[in-house]
């Protein structure tokens, strides 16, 4: 019998040989099968991704961005506690810093000059510049941190978000119910219906949603960032709205008698805190009440005058207690009148009486880490809105005389394909829409929570106003 040489080094020891290694092999079908420790992970990586819910695109900045993303998809349960324990180490580092920097001043007040001459100036800039690449790393980790928070508040309702936009896009069926009546209140649901009636046109109110749109990627993306500012834009004022209509200082009156409200207001809970049942019917329900008996609901029900009274006075006492916490979390509620049935809705009217200083303050992104989530998942699910935007200025050109000529021209490069384009169903820009709508939602609150809670938040300088307008103080971060 012939051997090879491999076999010849093994028998005489020179080849390091497992001593089985000739033995001959089980028969095949025979015992149970090998199962390795790599064919588990495997196994297990699999399974874990055909269980992943469907997050934004973007990806975060920082490896604490990348952990709290782990935690939301596999670990829900560890989620809200790191995200409140880093909130906590970043405001206790700030107040630190705060500190140092107080005490400093104070030194250099009291004329410490032979400490000053010690500190050269390479000292200085090195120092500063350390400051300012920490400062940096803590925004991003700040905006990471505000991104997964957002993107919870979806996993919470169960919606699965939108991948990123490119070429033909089939995004499958979404729980539209949660992205409108699940966030937003009965009064800016009427904004939000006729916000998706104003970016698609006719398209919103179609009966076959299954037909396909396609729209330059630079239009869409336009379309969605709106919709994000519209969607904070509306959380702001539906907030305001809802705990003025719930303290009952909604109707046009003079400001003494919205003071003297108040104040009645606060004494009747004064009288309720030390009363010896706390679900007896406190004279609270009365004074907020009397607003709906000025003003009646008109009600399209057969039910008697008492039952509406009762019911009107009962929502009225819940949307007390909740308005003040309803922008940092889920929808707000509250006493709210609808003027449906005379063509505009009670949160209409009451934008509508905004001066034009109001309207602009409401209107702006209020936080440097807001407005760079904004970016950053229009970014994510359409790319980079510089290189779209110039594709769009060299496919239609300078020498544009009127709106009829530009929109056949962009039609003429959507056609041609000369530009970035996206091609998807009516049912998945009207899901597009309101998932813009929820996201912008979302950062309002989410940015509320942080702001409130811990002030970590870097605040933009205010628009430039135009003369004779007043800021209004109420509105701010």
């Amino acid at each position: 019998m012939l051997l090879n040489r491999n076999a010849l080094k093994c028998c005489s020891g020179q080849l390091n040989c497992p001593r089985r290694a000739f033995l001959p092999a089980k028969p095949v079908g025979c015992g149970r099968p090998a199962v390795t420790r790599n064919s588990r992970r495997l196994a297990v990586a699999v399974k874990a991704q055909e269980q992943e819910f469907g997050l934004a695109p973007a990806k975060p900045k920082t490896p604490y961005g990348e952990m709290l993303q782990y935690y939301l998809r596999m670990e829900p349960q560890l989620f809200r506690a790191a995200v409140d324990q880093q909130l906590v180490r970043m405001k206790e580092e700030k107040d630190a810093k705060d500190a140092a920097a107080a005490a400093a001043a104070s030194a250099d007040e009291s004329g410490d000059e032979a400490g000053k001459q010690q500190r050269s100036k390479s000292e200085l800039v090195l120092y500063q510049r350390m400051e300012e690449v920490r400062a940096m790393e803590v925004r991003a980790t700040l905006e990471d941190l505000m991104y997964v928070s957002i993107l919870e508040k979806f996993v919470l309702l169960q919606v699965e978000m939108l991948p990123r936009l490119d070429g033909f896009v089939d995004a499958g069926p979404a729980n539209l119910v949660a992205l409108t009546e699940g966030i937003h209140s009965r009064e800016a649901l009427e904004l939000v219906r006729e916000h998706m009636l104003g970016v698609m046109g006719a398209a919103a109110s179609a009966k076959f949603s299954t037909e396909l749109i396609k729209m330059s990627k630079f239009q869409m993306a336009q379309v969605y960032a709106a919709s994000i500012m519209f969607g904070y834009f509306l959380r702001r004022v539906d907030t305001r709205f809802q705990l003025e209509a719930a303290l009952g200082v909604l109707d046009e009156r003079s400001q003494e008698e919205a003071v003297a409200r108040l104040e009645r207001l606060f004494a009747q809970a004064d009288d309720l805190d030390v009363s010896s049942d706390p679900d007896a019917p406190g004279p609270i329900v009365d004074i907020l009440g009397s607003q709906e008996e000025e003003d009646p609901i008109p009600s399209s029900s057969s039910s008697d005058s008492s039952k509406a009274s009762s019911s009107s006075s009962s929502s009225s006492s819940s949307g007390s207690s909740e308005a003040g916490s309803s922008e940092a979390g889920s929808r707000p509620r509250g006493p709210v009148r609808s003027d449906s049935s005379r063509g505009r809705s009670a949160l209409r009217k009451y934008i509508e009486g905004f001066d034009q200083a109001t309207m602009i303050d409401t209107a702006r992104v209020v936080s440097a880490e807001g407005a760079a989530l904004v970016e950053r998942q229009t970014t994510a699910l359409f790319g980079d809105i510089k290189e779209l935007t110039q594709q769009m200025q060299e496919a239609v050109g300078q020498d544009v005389s009127s709106a009829e000529e530009l929109y056949s021209r962009i039609q003429r490069a959507v056609q041609t394909n000369a530009i970035e384009t996206v091609t998807m169903t009516i049912a998945t820009q009207r899901r597009c829409v309101l998932e813009a709508v929820a996201f912008g939602t979302f950062l309002r609150d989410v940015e509320t929570s942080v702001n409130t809670d811990y002030g970590l938040l870097t605040p933009l300088p205010p628009p430039t106003l135009p003369p004779g307008a007043a800021e209004d103080p109420r509105m701010g971060v």
